[in-house]
């Protein structure tokens, strides 16, 4: 077989001469190749490099965040609590335990090879933890509530303590308060583990491209790249003196190149996009969002601590019918008689907006990935832009052929490299069910939510029964970048983002007036109880006011 006759593999005679041997051009052809995949490693790397990165760094901040939490909760303990401080220490540093674990996603990622927690499962974990938390806390704020007055402030028995517990979801002591507060803290959690996972098997479908370069170019493709890049070389036109590649040339053979990762990739791939801007901007940047549902938690735990003070009389005449009454035992801790110390005001870490901004405007610019890819290699320092006397592939002159736009179907007509339907596309067929399997479990667990929001109970919950008042809706609503992150650092109390300051009332009300009934036997009880309450309220104000 002649030289001639082998124009698929020897390309000096299609360039017009027999400059160089048969091995040199092999070697050309596929350093033409390697061109291309180098193009295109390029910019999948920095589009996975910022992936990786935004999730990276997303869950950094909100464990930094949870981190900050946990200190100002034990503090406000400490400082307002002071008899339950040393038996609440525990139970609230293993719930914040459970609250990092959970935000750990990327970090559980990566240590399981990819795999990630599964996040169903990990929404039940916290759900029993959050319920533990508050089960094993409500015999610690009985006590606070209902023997705070007392001389002798004594121990409860073990036996009264596990009937407490036993008995804590028909008494309810801390009203709808642990409800609020798991269905925000745990739905927030998840939604921000969807927006890691999403990020990261995002990452993961394009390092899986990554490594099919050069494993679906066809021997067309392969051809018109080394006439593109070498065969002006040939024809001596050395480096320095050649003419641009025409324009429209450069682009059909790109286009063609390219057209498999274009055509399957592209539409699956924008729809991503489309999810994972919807995702930020109704449950990761929204006042229901994790950042926000973190930095009020500290506030909703000593708002529980409060509602069971304000229903102590109520609370002790139940618990008297479930549990009888308790002897006390002897004190094991001293009462503290020490004054309060001065409050050390903890801030909370920088707002991450300008790099969720960012992460943002470069995922919008990338839904058309694959087929925009061809303008960053046939740039006007490479290509002659009107076509005119440049390298059409064969000599230098005017290329008239017509530039074909982009799409898998029109690609069937490029006059350089038409669309060839190939047996080896099941890996790309593969990775396009991954991202269309990205995009359905963004779009089925990240609905427009209609639960509490803990803003709103915040600010329209009243204190009455132990129940919950008004209901916020969560939604997708994003507010003004500076209304939603002006408060991050300026508040000073610490409750995250919103009108309401922990220099209000943190109850949203006035103690709650008991029933005829409960106000005759408990009547000297409630007394001494809303007149500690109301002392512990003025130390939370003060507390919170120092951080201003």
């Amino acid at each position: 077989m002649t030289k001639e006759l082998r124009l698929d593999i020897f390309v000096c005679a299609t360039c017009g001469g027999s400059c160089c041997s048969n091995a040199t051009e092999l070697e050309l052809r596929h350093k033409a190749a390697g061109k291309f995949e180098q193009l295109l490693h390029h910019h999948t790397s920095s589009l996975r490099g910022i992936l990786e990165t935004t999730a990276s760094q997303f869950q950094s901040h909100v464990v930094e965040l949870a981190e900050q939490s946990e200190n100002k909760t034990l503090n406000v303990f400490s400082q307002v609590y002071r008899r339950m401080e040393p038996l609440s220490r525990m139970l609230i540093q293993q719930l914040y335990t459970e609250i990092i674990n959970h935000l750990k996603y990327t970090s559980n990622y990566s240590s399981n090879n990819g795999q990630g927690n599964s996040i169903l499962n990990s929404q039940s974990s916290l759900e029993s933890a959050l319920h533990k938390f508050f089960e094993n806390l409500f015999p610690v704020a009985y006590h606070q509530a209902v023997h705070l007055t007392k001389d002798n402030y004594g121990e409860l028995h073990d036996d009264y303590t596990n009937c407490l517990k036993h008995n804590y979801d028909d008494l309810q002591p801390f009203g709808q308060i642990p409800k609020e507060i798991q269905t925000n803290l745990v739905h927030s959690v998840h939604m921000s583990n969807v927006f890691m996972s999403a990020l990261l098997q995002s990452a993961k479908v394009l390092s899986e491209t990554d490594a099919l370069y050069g494993k679906q170019l066809t021997e067309t493709c392969k051809l018109h790249l080394l006439k593109m890049h070498y065969c002006p070389n040939c024809n001596g036109h050395t480096e320095h003196k050649r003419p641009k590649v025409c324009y429209s040339y450069c682009m059909n053979v790109m286009r063609g190149c390219s057209a498999q990762y274009s055509g399957l990739l592209d539409g699956p791939w924008a729809s991503v996009v489309e999810g994972l801007d919807n995702l930020v901007a109704g449950h990761i940047r929204s006042e229901s969002g994790i950042m926000n549902t973190i930095k009020q938690l500290d506030t909703k735990l000593s708002e529980a601590i409060m509602r069971a003070m304000e229903n102590g009389p109520e609370l002790e005449k139940k618990v008297k019918k479930t549990c009888g009454t308790p002897n006390l035992l002897p004190s094991l801790t001293a009462a503290e008689t020490q004054p309060l110390q001065q409050h050390v005001s903890i801030k909370w870490a920088m707002s991450p907006e300008a790099s969720i901004l960012h992460f943002l405007s470069t995922i919008q610019k990338s839904k058309d990935f694959f087929t925009n890819i061809v303008y960053n290699f046939c740039d006007e320092d490479y290509t002659q832009s009107n076509d005119h006397l440049c390298w059409t592939g064969d000599r230098i002159g005017d290329y008239t052929q017509l530039l074909i736009m982009p799409g898998e179907d029109r690609q069937r007509y490029n006059p350089e490299v038409p669309w060839e339907n190939q047996s080896q596309l099941t890996k790309l067929n593969e990775l396009v069910d991954k991202l269309q399997k990205i995009r359905k479990t963004i779009g089925v667990t990240a609905p427009v939510s209609n639960n509490h929001d803990i803003q709103s109970d915040m600010g329209h919950e009243g204190s009455g029964g132990g129940g919950g008042g008004g209901v916020g809706s969560v939604g997708g609503h994003i507010s003004d970048d500076e209304e939603e992150y002006s408060s991050m650092h300026g508040s000073g109390d610490g409750s995250g983002d919103g009108p309401i300051s922990h220099t209000d009332d943190p109850l949203g009300s006035t103690p709650n007036t008991f029933d005829g009934e409960s106000r005759d036997n408990s009547k000297g009880a409630s007394s001494a109880l809303t007149a500690t309450a109301t002392s512990l309220l003025l130390t939370l104000v003060t507390l919170y006011s120092s951080c201003s």
